[in-house]
């Protein structure tokens, strides 16, 4: 899968924003942020969560059930999903189509669902070597589709892939269907991710990708700090949360490099509200500029 990336350094959200106001989530978005991404919009309820919209896309049935998310014998609940999503694309279509010349397209990663989506007999998806293959080589026909859909709506795409059940899937702390089933660590994860060509991984921890989020602000004891150098110094990109020049500078001091050096992006997180949401992408945005 190819992936064209934008150019370091530069700013975006991560995807969910507050409310149920696609337009308006647009607006925020196309006004604050050098990359757009396509607003999610959790708020709206099931389906349209970050599962939700990932699942919809796949060629594998999948429903909400008691405890989340379940393969299913058919796709209705599915189809209805995918007709949101279809409805949102033509509303960003009309709005920014001719407008913009990248967009920012978000999925929940391999791991993830794997983790968050049961078979028929009530394991995770994670549990079955060959169940976790098909969810892997479902998702990746998903995000071809899905991109190659908006390359021609709207602009070309680039690739986030949402991993927030990384740490438990890494450190095997996934709870069983029962009590007694114990779930294997995976310690090594990006082979997995690497089919996927170009992306953003959005993920509570660091691994050896070439593009990945970073919280510096919790990244501050000797061994993490050492863990954000060598990923610097081996070429990676890291896109960081906004925090203060003084800090950043000191932080950079530390690990013996300069952050002008660095290929460094600056992402946000969505607010309380649309208005705490913008001012968030200001930040990000401005952040970004001070880097170039």
């Amino acid at each position: 899968m190819a992936n064209q990336l934008p150019s370091a350094p530069t700013a975006f959200g991560l995807g969910p924003l507050p409310g149920t106001d696609l337009v308006n989530a647009a607006d925020i978005v196309i006004s604050e942020t050098p990359l757009p991404h396509i607003p999610q919009l959790p708020d709206r309820g099931i389906g349209s969560d970050a599962i939700g919209r990932t699942a919809a896309l796949l060629d594998i049935p999948v429903e909400p059930g008691p405890r989340g998310w379940r393969v299913a014998p058919r796709p209705r609940t599915q189809t209805q999903f995918r007709d949101q999503m279809e409805r949102d694309l033509d509303v960003l279509e009309e709005l920014w189509a001719g407008k913009v010349d990248q967009l920012k397209v978000q999925l929940v990663g391999p791991w993830t669902l794997a983790a968050e989506i049961e078979m028929a007999n009530g394991h995770r998806m994670i549990t079955d070597p060959g169940a976790l293959r098909d969810i892997t080589d479902a998702l990746a026909g998903a995000v071809d589709q899905h991109k190659s859909a908006v390359d021609k709506r709207i602009a070309s795409t680039v690739l986030q892939l949402d991993e927030p059940r990384l740490v438990d899937i890494a450190v095997g702390n996934l709870k069983g269907a029962t009590d007694y089933e114990e779930i294997r660590a995976y310690p090594e994860p990006f082979e997995r991710l690497a089919g996927f060509g170009e992306f953003l991984l959005n993920a509570p921890l660091l691994i050896d990708a070439p593009w990945q989020t970073a919280d510096l602000k919790s990244l501050t004891l000797a061994g993490q700090r050492d863990r954000v150098a060598g990923l610097l110094e081996s070429g990676a990109r890291l896109a960081i949360a906004p925090i203060e020049p003084s800090w950043l500078w000191r932080y950079f001091d530390e690990l013996q490099l300069d952050p002008a050096e660095a290929a460094l992006d600056v992402y946000a997180a969505g607010g309380g509200t649309l208005a705490d949401s913008a001012a968030n992408y200001r930040a990000a945005r401005e952040m970004a500029e001070g880097l170039r």
